[in-house]
């Protein structure tokens, strides 16, 4: 529970130093006087937003400082052991400096905001003086429902399925384009695959038929050179190899007179070797090499075939060759670009199965918790001075293909104020003092978990008044007996409840206004109540009235 609060230099609150007791704390004081000031300090301590414009004129940095008595640590999250919180008391402070950054404490130590938010979560609950009017939309009632059932694990599931399935149907999707694109450009690229493949193209066979198609061209040429080099050559009178015999002799007697002579002989005989070989390729070529038009023509149409796939496709025979490569595996693509379908639309059956399964689990326990909330409601608007109304869930049902991640159904309450009438919406029967009152008895139920040590009502008693506010600050009462209460009032049959009653004054001095929160006396609350009340604190009859008020307490309470 919230022991003590510290506050400087924030708003108009230059130091207020403010000690809560256990059961019900109660905060009253003249309109505008701070109350909803010292609750939005309590707030930023929480981890609410903060801005520079909240320090107090003059000052460079604001701050707020609690102390907190924790009874039960399994309120506490588990992992915070590193940050300094203890078994026993939790001391929280945040620092609000000029340039509009905060600084975070968790027991001394510097923390970060998610944590002070984590541990403020875990400690206190505020519920504010406008929070009912949420009941006047209708998709916050599932959120209601969901929070008093405890149902957020099966929440969770169906939320995890529904993306799960979502994901899965996004994914099909993207599968689905794929292949239809892959099979639109197999479509297109099957003619140049066929045209390619028939053309059985190979590496350098470009160059090789431009050599051969040059050659035939001048195939008779060829063969008549040919045929003179190996007349002059070799075969005629008077040719070269017949002019070497001569030289020959003249050589061989020169290395018969002198061995330094063998080497020229040697050469000599290589030589003519060599040129005897020539004159038998020469001959070959004379007698091998004749035109060949059939074959000339074939070479031409085979060049004009690849010089028109080569402007065609923009690439060299290579490239060609590796376009032919490329569109081969696209094809083949297409196969696992199926198989990928047919996985998807599989899993797709799968997640949506278990999302229908999940959702059904959801529903189902909805429906058993909204029985067991129509019956709560009943007893706590009982209390509450309403022992007439019927508290109704209603169930819609979405519809085929609108499904969400909060499951398959619509909630929305519904009232009937009277006997005989017809429950209908809440948004457009109920009073706004109805909706204070319907608000509060969900709250309480919700507080009845003891999900937090601190439950804080910032004005939840907004129109409403007489014995209904009786009923409202008894109500109030028998949740602060099992958890601490701080409650924001401007209804003394409320005040007059309250185990701790604390005045929150708005003071000016020396031109400052200042905010002086007091604990007030038995004598002290008399006179406060009997100022709530519009009254001559001095009338006999009031203070008798709230007198009674205040010794009603103890009956009422535990009744």
């Amino acid at each position: 529970m919230l022991k003590y609060l510290k506050i400087s230099h924030l708003a108009i609150i230059d130091t207020v130093e403010v000690e809560f007791n256990e059961g019900f704390n109660v905060l009253t004081g003249e309109t505008g006087a701070g109350k909803s000031i010292l609750i939005g300090a309590l707030d930023l301590l929480l981890g609410a937003r903060a801005s520079a414009d909240m320090i107090r004129t003059g000052e460079d940095e604001a701050s707020v400082e609690g102390l907190f008595e924790i009874s039960d640590t399994s309120l506490l999250p588990q992992d915070l052991e590193s940050s300094g919180v203890s078994p026993d008391e939790v001391i929280l402070a945040r620092r609000i400096l000029r340039n509009g950054r905060s600084r975070c404490f968790i027991n001394g130590n510097l923390a970060t905001l998610a944590m002070l938010q984590t541990v403020g979560r875990s400690l206190v609950s505020i519920f504010g003086q406008h929070e009912h009017y949420v009941l006047l939309d209708s998709d916050e009632h599932i959120e209601i429902l969901d929070r008093f059932g405890g149902l957020e694990g099966l929440r969770r599931n169906t939320s995890d399925a529904y993306h799960a399935w979502s994901q899965t149907r996004r994914n099909l999707s993207r599968a689905v384009t794929d292949l239809e694109d892959r099979q639109r450009k197999n479509e297109e690229s099957t003619a140049a695959i066929e045209e390619l493949t028939e053309a059985r193209l190979r590496p350098d066979e470009e160059d090789g038929l431009v050599e051969e198609r040059d050659i035939l061209r001048n195939a008779v040429r060829i063969r008549e050179k040919a045929f003179e080099a190996h007349q002059a050559l070799y075969s005629r009178s008077g040719s070269l190899m017949e002019g070497l015999v001569d030289v020959r002799k003249a050589v061989e007697y020169l290395a018969s007179v002198s061995p330094k002579f063998t080497g020229l002989r040697d050469n000599l005989e290589d030589a003519v070797y060599r040129l005897e070989d020539i004159a038998l390729d020469l001959r070959t070529i004379g007698d091998t090499f004749h035109a060949d038009p059939a074959r000339l023509d074939a070479i031409e149409e085979r060049l004009i075939l690849i010089r028109r796939l080569k402007k065609k496709h923009g690439a060299d025979v290579e490239g060609l060759l590796s376009i032919l490569e490329r569109k081969n595996a696209e094809a083949g693509e297409i196969l696992d670009s199926r198989a990928a379908v047919k996985r998807l639309e599989a899993e797709l059956e799968e997640t949506r199965a278990a999302y229908f399964r999940a959702a059904g689990d959801l529903s189902d326990a909805r429906r058993r918790v909204a029985v067991a909330l129509e019956t709560a409601m009943k007893r706590e608007l009982n209390d509450l001075a309403m022992p007439n109304a019927a508290f109704l869930v209603s169930f819609q049902d979405v519809g085929d293909d609108k499904q969400s991640a909060t499951g398959l159904e619509t909630i929305e309450f519904h009232l009937a104020s009277n006997p005989g009438e017809t429950a209908r919406p809440l948004a457009r029967i109920a009073s706004g003092g109805e909706l204070s009152r319907i608000m509060l008895a969900l709250k309480a139920l919700q507080t009845d978990d003891g999900a937090t040590s601190t439950v804080i009502f910032d004005e939840v008693d907004a129109g409403i008044g007489g014995h209904t506010a009786f009923a409202v600050g008894t109500r109030l009462a028998r949740v602060a007996k099992r958890q601490q209460v701080l409650c924001v009032t401007h209804l003394h049959q409320i005040a007059a409840l309250a185990d701790r009653h604390l005045s929150v004054i708005k003071q000016v001095r020396k031109g400052r206004t200042h905010i002086k929160v007091k604990a007030l006396d038995r004598e002290q609350r008399v006179e406060e109540l009997g100022r709530m009340l519009g009254a001559s604190p001095n009338s006999e009859a009031v203070r008798e009235h709230v007198t009674r008020l205040m010794d009603q307490n103890t009956a009422e309470v535990s009744g």
